[in-house]
C-alpha cells in the first residue's frame, strides 16, 4: 500500500484533511474517524494518522472527491469546540502509530534500537509489538534477534551518528571511500575526546594565508554574495509551506522514538547550529541555486558531519563554524562569515518548519550526491528531520537568544587574522606609494617629452623661415642680373661671391638648431 501525500488544516470548530490520491478505486474508499485515530483505505493507498486532538464524524462532516487533481476533501467537527491542535503540519509526528496504553499485560519497552546504516535492514513502519498470554497487539511479524557471528559492537567502541548512538557503520566500506565525505580518520577507531584536537590540527594546516589576503583585498569579488537578499530575508513564519517534494520526503521516514536525556538534547541542539550554517552558506554563495559542489560545500563546513564531533557550548560551534568558512570553501571573507552566522539567526527565529525545509534540502544534496553522502542522510539528516518535529517552540527560540549572545572576532579563530591583515593593508598602501611615484615619474617624462617635441617644432618652423627668406633673396638676384645686362664681368663675379658667401652663411647658420 502506498501512504498518500495529504494536508491539514483547521478553524475554531473542524479539521479539514486533504488527501491526494490520483490513482484511487473510488468505489472501495472507506473512511474511519474514532477520536484521534483517522484512517484512510482506497486501493493502492492507505493513510493512517494520530492527530493531537478528537475529532468526530456526525451531520456537520463532508467529503469531496476533485477527480481533477485526484484530492479528497474530508472535513470533520472538533469534539472540544475552540481547541488548537498543535503540529498539524508535522507530517512524521501524525503518521506515527498509536500506543496502546490500556490492558494489564502490555510493557511498553525502554530500549531504543539504532539501525547500522552499514548493514541491509528492513524498514518496519509499525512500532514493534509484544505477545503476551498468546495475544498479538498488532503485528504477526517475527524477526529472528540472532547476533551475526564476526559483526559484534564492543560497548567501548567510539561512537558517532544522531545522538551519538552508532558504532561500526564503516566496517563495511573501504576506507578510501570514506575519504570522500569524512576528514576523521579511522572513525570506528578515533576516540571522541581526540577528534576536536585533530580537525583543529588539520584546519591551521589548511588554512592559506595567501587565499584569505587575497579574498580581503579584492572585496568586489565577495560583494554579490554579501548582499544577496536570501530566502529567510523575505519570508514570515506564517507563509512557510512544504513542497510536494518535502511532503513525498517527510511521509516516507520511519517513525521513531528518542530517549534522550537534557544533555543529548544540548549536543543535538549544537548540531543542528552547525549544520544549518553549512546550509546558509551554501545557500548564499550559489545565490539561492545550487550546484554541483553544493553538497561537498555543507558536508566540508560542518564539524558535524565531516569530523563526527560533538560541541560543548554555542561559543565552540560558532568557532569551528567561521573558522572551516575561512578555510576550504571558493569564498574565504570574514565579512561573509559573519553575515551566514546572521543569517543562522535568522533561519531559526523563522521556525521548526523552515528548519526542517532546510534539512530537506540537505537530504536531496545528499542523495543525489556522487560521493557516497547518503551515509550521512542515515547517520544524521533523517533522524533529525524526524526529532525537529518533535521540539518545541521555546526550545528553538532559546536557541535563537544563545546565538544572540554570542559576538565573534578575529582573535579568537586562532589563525593571526588581525596580524594578517595588518601585513596586507601595509602591501597595500606601499602598492599606493609605489603606483603613485610611478605615476608622477610618468608624467614628468611625458611634460618633458611634450616640451622637448614643442622646442624641436619651433625650431623647425625657424628654419623654414630662413629658408623662404634666402628663396627670396634668390628671387631678387635673378631679377636683378635679368634687367642690368651690361654690367661689367667683374661686377657679376662680385654678385656671385656675394650670394656664394650669402649661401654659405646660410648652411652654417641659419640651419643650425638654435639649441
Amino acid at each position: 500500500m502506498l501512504t498518500p501525500r495529504f494536508k491539514i488544516t483547521q478553524t475554531d470548530t473542524e479539521v479539514t484533511i486533504i488527501v491526494h490520491a490520483p490513482y484511487a478505486n473510488i468505489k472501495d474508499t472507506e473512511v474511519y474517524v474514532d477520536g484521534t485515530d483517522f484512517r484512510f483505505s482506497s486501493t493502492p493507498y492507505y493513510l493512517r494518522l494520530q492527530l493531537p486532538g478528537k475529532i468526530e464524524e456526525n451531520n456537520l462532516s463532508s467529503g469531496a472527491y476533485d477527480c481533477e487533481k485526484g484530492d479528497f476533501t474530508l472535513c470533520f467537527s472538533k469534539v472540544n469546540q475552540g481547541e488548537h491542535f498543535e503540529n498539524l503540519d508535522m507530517i512524521s509526528i501524525l503518521l506515527a502509530s498509536p500506543k496502546n496504553k490500556s490492558g494489564p499485560n502490555i510493557v511498553i519497552p525502554n530500549i531504543e534500537v539504532i539501525g547500522n546504516p552499514s548493514a541491509d535492514s528492513t524498514d518496519i513502519n509499525e512500532s514493534n509489538s509484544i505477545v503476551v498470554d498468546g495475544n498479538d497487539s498488532g503485528n504477526n511479524w517475527f524477526i529472528p534477534q540472532d547476533n551475526p557471528v564476526g559483526n559484534t559492537t564492543l560497548i567501548d567502541s567510539p561512537k558517532y551518528g544522531f545522538a551519538n548512538k552508532v558504532s561500526g557503520a564503516f566496517t563495511a566500506f573501504d576506507a578510501a571511500w570514506i575519504k570522500e565525505i569524512i576528514d576523521l580518520p579511522s572513525p570506528d577507531a578515533t576516540p571522541e575526546t581526540e577528534r576536536k584536537n585533530l580537525r583543529e590540527q588539520r584546519e591551521l594546516n589548511d588554512f592559506s594565508e595567501e587565499h584569505y589576503m587575497a579574498d580581503l583585498m579584492q572585496s568586489e569579488c565577495i560583494e554579490p554574495y554579501a548582499t544577496y537578499t536570501a530566502e529567510w530575508d523575505m519570508l514570515q513564519k506564517d507563509e512557510i509551506t512544504f513542497s510536494d517534494t518535502e511532503v513525498d520526503l517527510l511521509k516516507e521516514l520511519p517513525n521513531k522514538e528518542y530517549l534522550l536525556d537534557a544533555e543529548n538534547v544540548r549536543k543535538l541542539c549544537l548540531n543542528l547550529v552547525d549544520i544549518l550554517y553549512a546550509s546558509c552558506y551554501n545557500h548564499r554563495t550559489t545565490l539561492g541555486e545550487n550546484t554541483v559542489e553544493s553538497s561537498w560545500t555543507i558536508n566540508k563546513l560542518s564539524s558535524t558531519l565531516c569530523w563526527f564531533q560533538n560541541f560543548t557550548s554555542m561559543d565552540e560551534v560558532v568557532i569551528a563554524s567561521i573558522r572551516r568558512s575561512l578555510c576550504y570553501p571558493l569564498y574565504r571573507n570574514w565579512e561573509l562569515s559573519i553575515k551566514i552566522f546572521e543569517d543562522v539567526k535568522k533561519v531559526i527565529l523563522l521556525g521548526k518548519k523552515y528548519i526542517i525545509k532546510r534539512f530537506c534540502e540537505i537530504h536531496s544534496l545528499f542523495n543525489n550526491s556522487y560521493e557516497p553522502r547518503y551515509i550521512l542522510n542515515q547517520l544524521y539528516i533523517k533522524d533529525f528531520l524526524i526529532w525537529i518535529q518533535t521540539l518545541s517552540e521555546s526550545l528553538i527560540e532559546s536557541l535563537y537568544s544563545m546565538l544572540s549572545n554570542i559576538h565573534p572576532n578575529k582573535a579568537s579563530m586562532g589563525f593571526d587574522l588581525v596580524e594578517l591583515e595588518v601585513a596586507a593593508y601595509s602591501i597595500q598602501e606601499s602598492f599606493v606609494i609605489e603606483n603613485t611615484i610611478h605615476q608622477v615619474t610618468e608624467k614628468i617624462d611625458a611634460m618633458s617629452l611634450n616640451n622637448t617635441k614643442k622646442e624641436k617644432t619651433n625650431n623647425i618652423y625657424y628654419v623654414n623661415q630662413k629658408i623662404f627668406k634666402y628663396l627670396l633673396s634668390r628671387s631678387s638676384h635673378s631679377d636683378s642680373s635679368d634687367t642690368d645686362s651690361d654690367t661689367d664681368s667683374e661686377s657679376n663675379t662680385s654678385s656671385s661671391s656675394s650670394t656664394s658667401s650669402s649661401s654659405s652663411s646660410l648652411d652654417s647658420d641659419d640651419l643650425n638648431d638654435p639649441e
